[in-house]
């Protein structure tokens, strides 16, 4: 199998710096897309990029989000306007702030964040000037940025006379992500708004499902919901390992014992170790599992798999990268499955914002890195 991020290119912390003092020693017009919020890590990408060479456009996008007066992140207002006001000191004259709304909540209730994510851009006339496009997902929810990254990636992909340098970086912090928790949990399961797989259609029904979730801390409730949704044959539960935390594996494995040995009857030879911080061998190791199952179930006709990812921001990449190749391929059979949420809450703690807890990557997506 051919895998179109088979080689790839991923930076952190020092290397982060390294590449872009060298990558912008050259003229680039660039497109910075960030989402305002509470998350401490909100500015440190923009940050620091816009320290460095300002030679040519820079243009930053901010994303605001109406969740609607119910939503448990009204709570931390104060948090966003000061994360507001350290975007605008850094901006100041170096950049052009221009913002986008995306309403999470229609009239009726019902979340259509994942679905107005992708209607901020239309085409490929909204990126014609620039050669570069920078998604910062550090401040952004999974059910917003994966959508997003979907329809910039599948823009400029669609484009044959210009290529357009697409890539994605975000702050990781263990100790923030533990501190922010989903608020206001959907009852029910769906699939992620352009990522349904032909999981929804009932004519694939009676089709053997193997479900690949990729495991985070406190996510019982999710597991079950997206469980009772889809109903699959087979699950391959992702660990991390590699992890920084060399010990996280087993304690998620002792976290969700009652699940994984009772409740859902995983076998352990089905336990795929996935890399904590690198999505591009996750998104290698994921599809392997998918091949193995396609050829093992062929016999019996076709199969199809759901992602969730249940993990960190960099975990959630390696899921996106295989469900948008598959996405594209005439199998077309792989979805992302999740459980939406009316908001985030956090716990307030000193650690999470301190630059030693912080892990900054960059990830090339596509353009002049790749022979697409």
């Amino acid at each position: 199998m051919t895998l179109r991020w088979n080689d790839y290119f991923l930076r952190k912390n020092s290397e982060f710096n390294e590449f872009w003092d060298e990558y912008l020693k050259s003229k680039h017009d660039i497109l910075f897309i960030l989402g305002s919020g509470f998350d401490p890590r909100m500015c440190i990408g923009i940050e620091n990029i816009l320290e460095k060479n300002l030679s040519g456009l820079r243009d930053c996008m901010l994303i605001n989000f109406q969740e609607g007066e119910n939503s448990p992140s009204k709570d931390f207002r104060h948090e966003v306007d000061e994360n507001r006001e350290k975007l605008n000191e850094i901006i100041r004259d170096k950049a052009t702030l221009f913002e986008s709304e995306v309403i999470m909540e229609n009239e009726e209730g019902h979340r259509i964040g994942p679905r107005e994510s992708t209607n901020i851009f239309k085409d490929f006339s909204d990126f014609e000037k620039y050669s570069d496009i920078i998604l910062d997902i550090s401040s952004l929810p999974m059910n917003i940025y994966l959508p997003l990254l979907g329809k910039i990636l599948y823009i400029i992909d669609k484009e044959k006379k210009k290529k357009i340098n697409l890539h994605v970086i975000v702050a990781e912090n263990t100790i923030a992500d533990k501190a922010i928790k989903k608020a206001g949990l959907a009852d029910r399961a769906d699939f992620l708004y352009g990522f349904p797989g032909n999981l929804d259609i009932v004519s694939t029904e009676d089709e053997p499902t193997v479900w690949i979730p990729v495991f985070g801390e406190r996510q019982e409730l999710q597991i079950k919901l997206i469980d009772d949704k889809i109903s699959p044959q087979e699950i391959c539960p992702v660990l991390p390992s590699p992890s920084v935390n060399p010990r996280r594996g087993d304690d998620l494995l002792l976290e969700y014992r009652e699940i994984i040995l009772d409740k859902l009857d995983i076998e352990s030879q089905n336990i795929i170790h996935g890399a904590e911080q690198n999505p591009f061998e996750l998104y290698r190791q994921i599809q392997k599992a998918i091949e193995h199952y396609r050829d093992a179930l062929e016999p019996i006709g076709k199969s199809k798999f759901a992602l969730s990812a249940l993990s960190s921001k960099l975990m959630s990449l390696g899921v996106f990268l295989v469900a948008y190749e598959e996405g594209l391929s005439k199998k077309g059979n792989v979805g992302i499955v999740y459980v939406e949420s009316k908001g985030y809450s956090m716990k307030k703690t000193a650690e999470a914002s301190k630059p030693e807890n912080i892990d900054l990557f960059s990830l090339w997506i596509s353009g002049d890195c790749y022979s697409e």
